[in-house]
């Protein structure tokens, strides 16, 4: 059979109506996303994004396959993970504790505690026990969590010990008591290593799993002789050594290092973070017989630092072992609809949890947020 090719003037041929009716259609399609994606504020300034007509679907779509290779650099290394028995986890929960502080209006009023210990029990796999200082009212969490959460009313006395020029600092001296409020709970007896979190830290894997690669390189569990205190490095090292939002305690040995850290922190009652406290400590660690040791940070702690970073995360479903989000410098830099949709994943939320609308939310709005470590 032949075939008939229509030309136009200049001799080209010209193409069939089937092409022409597509080629349309995708002029149309390209037009439409382009005009759409235009609706929503350049990545670069991502405190600014105005998500309140795009859905969250179209959002990560545009953002993560537009901006694909400026933000590849975003993505974290694959946190370290070893393969760990039950009998391992067994024993691990068996003599490790995990410790918490809440106080303040702000955090009774919020459910950073709940997200934290939450996070613990999802991701971090982790169901041993947990102890929480507060001094909420006592009724403010029955009921919320399971039996092996032991919240602890603080004493009043370590409550009016407030001489500090920063309000926040009477609250942050009940890191060092944590030895103390544990002897007093027998349930507790048999805990010989406490893991101290922030509560406005997630935790993104199996919490043993870092623990673990933590004993391996740093002998922790291993060490013998001075009284030690594990911390990871500070963000901020021209000013800081270590940030206490993290830290490993051994029961039977660190009680120096805290008493030295307490004391620190009442003869510098003018110091606005705890963090400079430590400096002092590790200033004078010969005299005060305990050694504050730095953790590399690595990629066991991770500050999601902006929009991008966070939605980048949020596709590749890659979780740190622990995510310090909430309440720093960090946090202005994340819209709220992205922290409540990234905060829902670490969570594993199922679809009726997400619609509650309960977590995801800072104490520090992101407008106001400066450096509360």
């Amino acid at each position: 059979m032949m075939i008939h090719k229509k030309f136009n003037k200049s001799g080209l041929t010209t193409p069939p109506l089937k092409a022409i009716v597509a080629l349309a259609a995708l002029v149309i399609v390209v037009f439409t996303i382009s005009f759409d994606a235009s609706s929503i504020t350049d990545s670069s300034n991502s405190s600014s994004l105005d998500l309140s007509s795009v859905s969250p679907r179209d959002l990560l779509e545009y953002q993560i396959h537009s901006n694909k290779d400026r933000l590849s650099k975003h993505i974290p290394n694959s946190p370290h993970h070893e393969e760990v028995s039950s009998s391992e986890k067994a024993k691990f929960e068996a003599d490790s504790a995990i410790a918490l502080i809440s106080f303040g209006k702000e955090a009774a009023n919020g459910t950073l505690l709940e997200q934290c210990i939450l996070s613990l029990r999802r991701r971090g796999e982790f169901d041993g026990k947990v102890m929480v200082i507060t001094d909420a009212p006592r009724e403010r969490y029955e009921g919320e969590f399971d039996e092996n959460v032991i919240i602890l009313k603080a004493k009043e006395e370590d409550i009016l010990y407030d001489h500090f020029t920063a309000p926040a600092m009477k609250y942050k001296r009940f890191k060092t008591l944590l030895i103390d409020y544990m002897d007093d709970v027998p349930e507790l007896d048999p805990i010989e290593w406490i893991y101290y979190l922030d509560i406005d830290i997630l935790v993104g894997a199996p919490f043993i799993t870092m623990a673990k690669a933590l004993n391996k390189k740093y002998y922790i569990r291993q060490r013998f002789g001075t009284p030690s205190v594990y911390m990871f490095k500070d963000p901020d090292p021209d000013k800081y050594a270590l940030n206490s939002g993290f830290i490993i305690i051994n029961r039977r040995t660190s009680d120096l290092c805290l008493d030295a850290w307490r004391n620190a922190i009442d003869t510098h009652p003018d110091a606005g973070f705890d963090q400079a406290s430590i400096n002092h400590v590790i200033e004078n660690e010969n005299s005060n017989h305990c050694k504050m040791v730095g953790l590399d940070v690595e990629d066991y702690l991770t500050y999601p630092n902006g929009d991008d970073e966070l939605i980048h995360v949020i596709f590749e479903k890659h979780f740190s072992p622990l995510i310090h989000i909430f309440n720093s410098c960090f946090a202005q830099k994340v819209s709220p609809e992205v922290m409540e949709k990234f905060v829902a994943d670490v969570l594993d939320l199922n679809d009726s949890e997400r619609e509650e609308h309960k977590y995801g939310k800072s104490v520090i709005h992101p407008s106001t947020a400066k450096w509360s470590r």
